[in-house]
């Protein structure tokens, strides 16, 4: 009763603002159903996180003009009566209705067929074809939307759940099977065809997207599908499959003037939270010992790495969890790693084992952590060479970011021939500060010196984000080892 009073208060205060918005914001009937499913009878488990889903895209809907209908745990003559409602609603809208049909819960495909099932909170599936006793086919849902002639539609189903095994079968089927949109329809799952979705994972962000304005419809959904699959490591990978042809924008159209801020954050370098997430990630408090299969780059033999927690960044409802592992083997070529989980709920949905390498002995790497620089903490993890006196530096940008561990860049910061200077020789020195930028997050920049006798062209350069890869691009780069050149220059110079 308190989330539903919790979703009313906020639905209240969302169509409050809504009165605020000139009376031609939405041109067109927008009609939503959101349905989440909890309790099932039989072997089928709970989804306990379903209500709150819903609850967060009702109230996405409900913010961008939608009129929207929510229900909860529906038997299969319940659900069906509900979807039908809505369907002859739309149909009587007219042309210029938009519908938004948002089901989490459990699905299942027929193992054989390979139709599949929306289900009642009643169902006992025993036998295959029990699918079809308690359940929706999809497809007829999705042809009975498709006749309303509606200007769009969205089915999104967040049902890829664990289903049991059925009786007569050797293997059961994962998730959800291909249902092709219509004509001016979307049709979005959680998580890929044939896979299995997490809970909470999908929709908040889509929510976020529904909410962001400057975007079409289907951009919203392909960004909300990018960034699951970033942060879970693509682990979960939504499918959309797209079929609109008239232009559609939850919110508005028009990208607004002023930049979004960056989703809050809070850095954890110690405490109950840090102890409770590597717990969660690990199984251990404070250290855990890892077998970890090493990549090809580093000879694809099993490893042994003692990991324990360096921080983790706290957003809204989950958090990222970044370890750092010294290896059991301490050779030269045997290298430490840096790993990153983040969590929700005390589950893992994502993992990445290697997100950064130490240089050999065993040992993690070096870093810095930095705030300000990026919109998100940042690591700063250094790397070298050294070889016949001269010493090659940089550090590996990677920002820990809502949808995943980020690279950003590798920023040169040493280049020193003191080592090789000898007789006439004299040493070079080149070094690079990594500064922000005042001109926000899409930059930073480096501010190279010559700190030696010899010198070269001290330059201050700008590394500015490329929204296409994801990385900062610099606007000038020094001559790979400049150091040695100016130094063997400098000799000719002398006239030796």
């Amino acid at each position: 009763m308190a989330n539903r009073l919790t979703f009313l208060r906020r639905a209240f205060l969302a169509c409050a603002c809504l009165l605020l918005l000139p009376s031609a914001a939405f041109a067109e009937t927008r009609l939503g159903l959101v349905i989440s499913q909890t309790d099932y009878a039989g072997d089928l488990s709970r989804v306990t996180s379903a209500s709150q889903e819903a609850d967060t895209i009702a109230s996405a809907l409900i913010e961008t003009g939608f009129d929207v209908t929510r229900a909860h745990d529906l038997n299969k003559r319940d659900l069906a009566a509900t979807l039908n409602a809505f369907r002859r609603k739309v149909d009587m809208a007219g042309p210029d209705a938009v519908a938004f049909v948002y089901y989490t819960g459990h699905g299942a495909q027929h193992p054989e067929s390979g139709d599949s099932y929306l289900l009642g909170v009643d169902a006992e599936l025993v036998a295959a074809s029990d699918l079809a006793f308690y359940g929706l086919d999809m497809q007829t849902q999705r042809d009975g939307f498709a006749a309303t002639g509606a200007k769009a539609i969205f089915l999104v189903f967040d049902a890829c759940r664990n289903v049991p095994g059925f009786s007569g079968y050797k293997a059961g089927v994962k998730g959800l099977s291909r249902v092709e949109a219509r004509p001016d329809m979307l049709i979005a799952y959680a998580t890929g065809l044939d896979d299995v979705a997490k809970e909470g994972v999908y929709a908040p962000v889509l929510a976020e997207e529904i909410r962001r304005p400057g975007q079409k419809a289907e951009d919203a959904f392909a960004a909300a599908q990018r960034r699951v699959a970033g942060r879970t490591n693509r682990s979960q990978l939504p499918w959309t499959n797209n079929l609109l042809y008239n232009e559609f924008c939850f919110a508005a159209c028009e990208k607004p003037a002023i930049t979004e801020r960056p989703e809050p954050f809070e850095l954890v370098m110690s405490g109950s939270e840090l102890d409770q997430a590597f717990l969660s990630a690990y199984g251990e408090f404070g250290k855990a010992t890892v077998e970890i299969k090493a990549e090809e780059e580093f000879g694809g033999q099993m490893e042994t790495f003692t990991f324990e927690p360096a921080f983790a960044v706290k957003f809204d409802d989950y958090i990222a969890l970044v370890s750092k592992g010294t290896n059991k083997d301490d050779a030269h070529v045997n290298v430490g790693r840096i790993s990153a989980h983040y969590i929700k709920d005390g589950e893992v949905i994502g993992t990445w084992l290697g997100l950064a390498y130490g240089n050999g002995f065993g040992m993690p790497p070096d870093y810095s952590l930095r705030t300000g620089l990026l919109n998100y903490p940042t690591m700063m993890v250094k790397s070298g060479w050294m070889g016949q006196g001269q010493v090659l530096a940089s550090e590996d940008v990677i920002e820990i970011t809502p949808d995943g561990p980020i690279f950003r860049a590798s920023v040169p910061t040493l280049d020193d021939t003191t080592g090789a200077a000898y007789e006439e020789l004299r040493p070079c020195v080149l070094e690079g500060t990594i500064k922000p930028s005042r001109s926000g997050a899409d930059s930073f920049l480096v501010d190279y010196k010559f700190t030696s006798e010899i010198k070269g062209t001290d330059r201050l350069v700008t590394y500015t984000l490329n929204p296409a890869s994801g990385e900062y691009v610099p606007d000038f780069e020094y001559e790979q080892e400049i150091c040695a050149s100016l130094m063997f220059d400098a000799l000719e110079g002398n006239g030796n």
